[in-house]
């Protein structure tokens, strides 16, 4: 999930919004119920605060208590990334909780949903080509967070080579040019599904599963936005389901071309492609 908003101040988007908005453009997300809790789920949310990464991590939650939602709305990022899991723990074997973590180095946050990590290749042939291509600086800061991470850094390797990394600021073209080139790096997977964010810009390099943009409602408070006085809206949610089924009855979500697009916090409605 991404959330882009024109609000220096933080989002202005509803709780109760959001967590109706949620179960509709997402099926595999799960409202928790105190009569109902064998269910695990799993999440991390990030955003850029004053070019410093902010990411909160629940690796395994219980609790029906815990709430997503306000975790996701907490972080004061112009762009808020998220990934999450849930899966009902029935009991009769041990229930494997993907990590979820963000990756993040300098002021860049990313993450990848599932997928191969390269087309037609073995998979640690791949991910020995990919780390090789990193300079030294990435690799002493991967985590471990697998090949989530390293599709994020190989990322930062290409706008490195660019001349980009150094910038205070990167231009939306520039991300887009750089997630092509890593897509060509990666063969172009069948199945690949990035996001990328300096907390000004959202890159999202998209192919395979459902991607939706839904318009939250005007906030109930005054925006002191940074967007131009025309600017058709103040926010904009992507919400990725692996599933690529038919949009809910009555929805108000856009279903998104597959391809490599850009947003930035001064037009969330408005997206870029090359």
């Amino acid at each position: 999930m991404a959330l882009v908003h024109a609000d220096p101040e933080g989002p202005g988007v509803e709780v109760g919004w959001l967590s109706e908005v949620l179960p509709r453009a997402c099926a595999g997300y799960h409202v928790p119920r105190s009569d109902d809790p064998d269910w695990v789920r799993a999440w991390s949310v990030g955003g850029v605060q004053n070019g410093e990464t902010l990411v909160q991590s629940r690796p395994v939650v219980r609790d029906p208590r815990a709430d997503f939602v306000a975790d996701f709305l907490r972080a004061t990022s112009q762009t808020t990334l998220a990934t999450y899991f849930a899966a009902r723990d029935d009991g009769a074997e041990s229930l494997a909780v993907p990590r979820l973590g963000l990756a993040r180095f300098q002021r860049w946050i990313g993450v990848r949903a599932e997928g191969d990590l390269t087309a037609g290749e073995d998979p640690a042939a791949a991910r020995e080509r990919l780390t090789r291509a990193l300079p030294d600086f990435l690799v002493r800061s991967l985590g471990q967070h697998g090949d989530r991470e390293l599709s994020v850094f190989a990322f930062l390797a290409v706008l490195h080579a660019q001349g980009d990394m150094s910038k205070p600021l990167v231009a939306p073209p520039q991300i887009r040019r750089a997630l092509a080139a890593l897509d060509e790096q990666l063969g172009r997977p069948p199945r690949i599904n990035l996001f990328v964010s300096d907390g000004r810009s959202v890159g999202v390099l998209h192919r395979g599963g459902r991607l939706l943009m839904v318009e939250p409602p005007p906030p109930s408070r005054a925006v002191r936005a940074i967007a131009q006085a025309a600017a058709p809206r103040t926010a904009s949610l992507l919400v990725f389901d692996p599933e690529a089924g038919e949009l809910p009855a009555g929805s108000t979500a856009r279903r998104l071309a597959e391809g490599i697009f850009t947003l930035h916090v001064r037009q969330p409605g408005q997206i870029e492609r090359e």
